[in-house]
């Protein structure tokens, strides 16, 4: 009882609910509508902040290079933010109160930014909002697909209203600037991110159970580097975030190319609605994968088609061609992000598992993708379209990497223990 109380007292737990029946197991309807409803807003921000931000440090008065500065400096704090932040998840063993506390430290950190003038100021500010934002994915994701396997449900049909939440921001914010001034677009940011820390307080903040095995235990930092012993972790953590990190040049490129084709804007953004609409649609069905497919098969799976979605748009194809292309996008990156989750939860000791998650994170969209779009700024300015054939090889080697997980660990589900990855 007087550690509880001493608990208590962190400044973490200032956003917990004190419930005694926080323990207690929900019914499974009213924990799936939860999570449903703290998805709808889990990307919302992001859906704001990646079209619009580049936008507003333009507006003041930020060059070209300075804006790519801002913009690089947070992908790199989300190298680091990631891992560490997720840490502190697996450390107290409560992550609701840090999916509640990060998205309003945030949402305060843009309001700052609003108030913000000059380079330094600016890049440091940014800076300091995506050291809040990087954990917030990870440990909401591991959160939802822990919960719902545990009572039964299906995390796909949760995970699409996070990419439905993505639309909404987007689409909300570009009509709301038509009337707003530019310098409006870090408000509507830090009032989306408020949003979610906000809608954070509808997840059951459940307190662990003591006992024996991995539900009592603490995770410390040599936990966490002990990942790194295990052969099939790293060769896992490099498949993935090379697989992911192969999008770069589309993310980064991929509407200054379709422009240099003669297509319009109008047509682009039904291109990339293309791709958000498929993984949605994958979502939606992903319940039906698990039992029937291990999750690095599906990694594969997802390995394969980047191979060929990159191959055949290096190529400049017609726009007949273009969209069914862009519909792959439910295969080179939901389905294998759908099974990045599942391999981790099914593999990775359950006091590791949000550390598992930021490491994820902080390689496939930090490090790997950071790395990924410096090359291939030089690429397409050199090879243009060609400069897709970079990103097929390196899912490829993504695939490859895969194909030895495949070989040299189980493919039959099961959770693993606190000993660490199993072997054959």
């Amino acid at each position: 009882m007087a550690r509880d109380r001493t608990e208590n007292r962190h400044p973490l737990f200032l956003f917990t609910r004190q419930n005694t029946s926080s323990s207690a197991p929900m019914q499974p309807q009213a924990l799936n509508f939860r999570l449903c409803f703290f998805m709808s807003f889990l990307f919302l921000g992001l859906g704001v902040q990646l079209p619009f931000l580049p936008l507003w440090l333009a507006d003041r008065g930020l060059t070209t290079a300075e804006i790519a500065a801002v913009l690089s400096g947070q992908i790199i704090i989300r190298t680091f933010g990631a891992p560490l932040g997720a840490f502190l998840a697996d450390r107290y063993k409560r992550p609701v109160p840090l999916i509640r506390l990060f998205p309003l430290l945030c949402a305060a950190s843009y309001l700052l930014l609003s108030f913000m003038q000059g380079f330094e100021a600016i890049f440091l500010v940014a800076a300091l909002a995506s050291v809040f934002l990087s954990p917030v994915g990870p440990i909401a994701e591991n959160f939802a697909i822990v919960e719902s396997a545990k009572a039964g449900l299906d995390y796909g049909k949760q995970r699409l209203w996070a990419s439905v939440s993505f639309i909404i921001g987007t689409l909300v914010s570009g009509f709301a600037l038509e009337w707003m001034p530019t310098s409006a677009a870090v408000l509507l940011i830090s009032v989306s991110y408020g949003a979610l820390g906000l809608a954070a307080f509808a997840l059951p903040d459940l307190k662990p159970q003591g006992g024996a095995g991995q539900s009592g235990t603490r995770a410390g930092p040599g936990d966490v580097l002990k990942l790194f012993r295990s052969r099939i972790f790293v060769i896992f953590l490099l498949a993935v975030s090379m697989a992911q990190a192969s999008h770069a040049l589309l993310y980064g490129f991929g509407s200054l190319h379709w422009e240099d084709l003669g297509h319009s804007k109008a047509t682009i953004g039904i291109l990339w609605g293309i791709g958000v609409v498929a993984e949605v649609v994958f979502f939606f069905f992903s319940g039906r994968l698990i039992p029937a497919f291990a999750p690095i098969v599906l990694i594969l799976i997802g390995c394969i088609a980047g191979v060929f979605r990159w191959t055949a748009t290096a190529f400049d194809p017609a726009l007949w061609l273009l969209m069914p292309l862009q519909v792959l996008h439910a295969l080179t990156f939901a389905l294998t992000h759908f099974g990045t989750l599942h391999f981790l939860m099914q593999n990775v000791p359950g006091h590791l598992r949000n550390s598992a998650q930021g490491l994820y994170a902080a390689c496939s969209a930090g490090l790997f993708m950071m790395l990924a779009t410096a090359a291939a700024g030089p690429l397409f300015g050199a090879f243009a379209g060609r400069a897709y054939l970079a990103m097929a090889a390196m899912s490829l080697m993504a695939g490859g990497l895969a194909f030895i997980v495949m070989r040299i660990s189980p493919t039959r589900p099961g959770v693993a223990d606190a000993s660490g990855f199993p072997h054959k």
